[in-house]
């Protein structure tokens, strides 16, 4: 007879089904996917995994917050994305077996979960709902990096740093409400391809028009009308 659940197991089954990726998922196909994860307790400045490493499989964030990023942080690197609970990081090398393209880093204390590659592999073999939801993961990410481009190569700054604010607000939920930026600013300028101090004369002259008004990093959008004048 099988017994109950242990509390550990529990709470990170409760975990996975709040992440993206498994919010859909059969409960025996998480039961499983469970079984194999393992919890990890990272310090702010931790790296996750690191480019050119082969990564252990998929990590789906708990809470913290982890930073993507490429090239070498003692000289010129770049920021690719910001993941918050919720989200993973990883799917891309443990889906093709390859070794990574990006390090990741923890920006905060963070807890995440392993799943190693093979269970994620043998589950989504088993299981159509889970193999739909790697390949739209997938394809969002593709999608994702081809905006990126666009917004680098035909956008302004200034109109990459209007339409962000725009999405973070929109996300939120927030009108006349501060908006609290995910990470310090120069995070930011390189997730936007600018530089911190381009970043922050963007910033003082959203300020200067009325569209926004900044406390350090809390945002509050005054005029969405103005803002996204600025974005086009």
């Amino acid at each position: 007879m099988t017994g109950s659940p242990s509390k550990p197991e529990r709470d990170i089954t409760a975990a996975m089904r709040r992440a993206v990726l498994f919010r859909t998922l059969a409960p025996a196909a998480l039961a499983r996917l469970a079984a194999s994860a393992t919890a990890l307790k990272l310090a702010r400045g931790e790296q996750v995994c690191r480019s050119g490493e082969r990564c252990a499989g998929l990590y789906v964030v708990v809470s913290g917050r982890v930073m993507l990023s490429v090239g070498d942080p003692k000289s010129a690197s770049k920021v690719i994305e910001l993941i918050g609970p919720g989200g993973h990081v990883g799917l891309a090398a443990a889906a093709l077996g390859v070794p990574e393209v990006v390090t990741a880093e923890t920006l905060a204390d963070s807890t995440l979960l392993l799943i190693p590659r093979a269970a994620l592999l043998d589950t989504a073999a088993g299981s159509t709902e889970l193999a739909l939801q790697l390949v739209t993961a997938l394809s969002r990410q593709v999608c994702g990096l081809i905006t990126d481009i666009e917004a680098c190569s035909l956008r302004s700054g200034r109109e990459r740093v209007a339409n962000y604010l725009l999405q973070n607000a929109a996300g939120a939920g927030a009108r006349q409400r501060p908006i609290t930026l995910p990470a310090k600013k120069s995070i930011i300028a390189s997730r936007l391809s600018l530089t911190p101090e381009y970043f922050s004369r963007m910033l003082h002259e959203l300020i200067a028009a009325g569209a926004i008004a900044v406390d350090g990093r809390q945002i509050t959008v005054l005029d969405p009308g103005r803002l996204r004048e600025s974005g086009h």
